[in-house]
């Protein structure tokens, strides 16, 4: 049966996202779930899940480009002190789906300065599953792989009411607010959910101020409806809004303004063969303004850009069990956007006047339809081997109103379909509490809206990936190991320092790993590594934007209710670069060279429900950039990077009720 195997892998295989190998009775008595040391662990070679609300080392993520860094595969391009743009596994931007409890949250901004997590404030979740490359199509065109921020849904049987509540303080007046309180009973609930999150500019490790300084804040409400318990209905309603400093580049985010609704039903149960179907409908609507002279001294001209755009799409998607040892999931989901822009607006003058650029008028200036159908067929071969296999085809089209993207006029337009798909092949062995997989995957997909501004006759683009990996489990040890090989036919690169696009073929290889090894009853060692090795092979160069090695090292030690630990990043050279040439939102520009840092924290249960964490990152106050960014700080030198914070300290205290 397929439920016999999943029991299988959740006891047998499966690292949990918050191990600590410590006896049960510690975790009791502290009253809290394990600390996280190193990172967010693999639950498989592939996958990743996690609560994102349990305390973990590091300054508490305040979106969710922050938190994904903690996960080994992933990188941050920097732009200041938020909105940084995730990748994985050096694939960023559109290669990489995130989702938002099911719904499309696609950045306004054409220089990416508010990528989907920056929407996102972990906190208010209460998972994120990640699928890492082309193993699933049950969430859209993704060769990177997929990000699912999550809320669940209650299911209450008599009147209660449940919540929390989380509050971090740090360096550089750093100050997060998260809360969230839901009531209800069996014939329905209500969920209230708001966040606030500002920081002024940070400093280096040389103590140089970086023009990063931020504030944002969200709202989200939901009514559901459970007329029986295997039906419900939910309608949720967001708004946030935001301004950053971006050190990058000319202009700095000023308004990230953005009204979300989303519409969902779910039915359980219909027959043996039918066991759920889910609908659901979704609109998001971002209006976006990026100046000079809000948050910086525009000098002699003031300049404005106001732009929006508005997302409409559903999902219906239903499970089925065709067999006692073989289950389908298969759906359909449609998005529909469209993109305005006022255009850039200067003025000479005083800059309290660019304050009346607010209230520019956008010109519509493309629109893009996407349409899949996807299904995923699971098999038990028999209760330790399976397979899965999926297939997905998706129709694109785009069209532009304006005379501003590259390579065509007003009216152009474009059609294309993709296809993608994967076969896996699974086994947990009897004699090794070992579990051994191999996938083989192919993923297409079309020119995103960043893309086409710099080419809208680019080629769809084909990543091709085998993957490889196993996890190993036992009373003291748990690790992951997973590799990967894949082929890129017309990759998208974005070229001329980010003027320009064109199509070309790539190779990539990679490997992942962690582990936590139990020294003792109170002390754990941990660690991760992530490694990826791209090449352009039309041109003979490196492929731009392709992370370095790097590592971490931690013991984390319990006693009684408290918890303390330390770790170590090592991050090793990039010359491995070709200048010039990267992504939508980071080119290489210099070699980087390698570096390391130490962080600490203590936690301990102030009372059953409540735990605080304090902590210490970057100890040595090192100066140092990451190698994944645009590379030039506007606001220093013009070859100069975004240099990382240097010593902070941050307290948090989270109580769940």
């Amino acid at each position: 049966m397929i439920q016999n195997r999943k029991r299988w892998c959740s006891i047998a295989i499966t690292t949990s996202a918050l191990f600590t190998a410590v006896p049960a009775a510690a975790d009791t008595d502290l009253g809290i779930a394990p600390l996280v040391v190193t990172t967010t662990k693999m639950q498989t070679p592939y996958s990743v899940s996690s609560d994102p609300r349990q305390p973990r080392i590091g300054l508490p993520a305040q979106d969710g480009g922050a938190f994904l860094k903690s996960v080994p595969g992933f990188s941050v391009s920097r732009k200041g002190g938020t909105s940084g743009d995730p990748e994985l596994r050096g694939l960023g931007g559109s290669r990489l789906n995130i989702l938002m409890n099911g719904t499309q949250v696609s950045g306004g901004c054409s220089g990416r300065m508010d990528p989907p997590t920056a929407y996102t404030f972990p906190q208010s979740y209460d998972r994120i599953e990640i699928t890492k490359g082309p193993q699933s199509v049950r969430y859209g065109t993704a060769p990177a792989g997929s990000v699912r921020f999550e809320r669940d849904a209650p299911g209450f049987t008599e009147p209660d009411t449940e919540g929390f509540a989380s509050f971090t303080a740090g360096s550089w007046r750093r100050s997060d607010l998260a809360a969230g309180v839901t009531s209800g009973n069996e014939d329905g609930y209500s969920r209230l959910i708001g966040t606030l999150s500002t920081q002024d500019d940070y400093r280096d490790g040389d103590g140089e101020r970086v023009h990063s300084a931020h504030e944002r804040w969200s709202s989200h409400a939901a009514l559901g409806w459970t007329p029986g318990e295997d039906t419900r209905v939910e309608f949720a309603y967001e708004r946030s809004d935001a301004e950053a400093a971006y050190d990058d580049r000319r202009m700095d985010g000023t308004d990230f303004d953005r009204t979300g609704y989303r519409l969902s039903a779910t039915r359980q149960n219909l027959a043996d063969w039918l066991p759920e179907i889910e609908l659901v409908a979704f609109h998001n609507d971002i209006d976006h303004v990026m100046d000079n002279f809000r948050l910086r001294d525009p000098g002699m001209m003031t300049m404005t850009r106001r732009v929006d755009r508005e997302t409409t799409g559903g999902r219906l998607s239903a499970d089925f069990v065709l067999a006692p040892t073989t289950a389908l999931h298969a759906g359909v989901d449609y998005s529909e956007s469209e993109h305005g822009d006022s255009g850039p607006i200067m003025a000479m003058g005083d800059p309290i006047a660019g304050a009346n650029f607010r209230d520019q008028r956008t010109e519509k200036t493309s629109e893009f339809l996407d349409v899949g159908v996807f299904a995923e067929l699971e098999h038990d071969l028999d209760e330790r081997r399976w397979i899965t296999f999926g297939l997905r085809g998706d129709y694109h089209e785009a069209e532009v109103f304006s005379d501003d993207y590259s390579n065509v006029s007003a009216g152009a337009t474009d059609h294309s379909s993709q296809w993608s798909g994967f076969g896996r092949y699974e086994i947990a062995l009897q004699e090794l509490p070992l579990n051994l997989y191999a996938g083989l995957g192919r993923s297409e997909r079309a020119p995103d809206f960043w893309e086409r501004e710099r080419d809208f006759r680019l080629k769809t683009e084909t990543l091709s990936q085998a993957d490889i990996g196993t996890n190993i489990s036992t009373a003291r040890l748990e690790a992951t190991l997973a590799l990967f090989h894949g082929r890129y036919s017309d990759y998208i690169l974005i070229t001329d320092e980010g003027a320009s696009a064109r199509n070309i073929d790539a190779i990539t290889n990679g490997v992942e790993a962690d582990l936590s090894y139990a020294l003792s009853s109170a002390l754990t060692f941990n660690a991760s590594a992530a490694f990826t090795r791209s090449r352009n092979d039309t041109d003979g160069t490196p492929l731009a934007q392709t992370p370095p090695l790097e590592g971490t090292l931690a013991l984390d030690y319990e006693i009684s209710r408290h918890r303390l630990g330390v770790e170590w990043r090592g991050v090793a050279r990039q010359h491995r670069i070709d200048p010039g040439n990267g992504t939508i939102y980071s080119v290489d520009t210099t070699e980087t060279p390698g570096f390391a840092t130490l962080s600490a924290y203590v936690a301990t249960r102030i009372f059953e429900g409540t735990r605080l964490s304090v902590g210490v990152d970057n100890i040595g106050d090192r100066r140092y950039a990451e190698h994944i960014q645009r590379g030039s700080a506007d606001l220093g030198a013009s070859e100069e990077r975004i240099n990382e914070p240097g010593r902070a300290f941050w307290a948090n205290i989270t109580t769940e009720f």
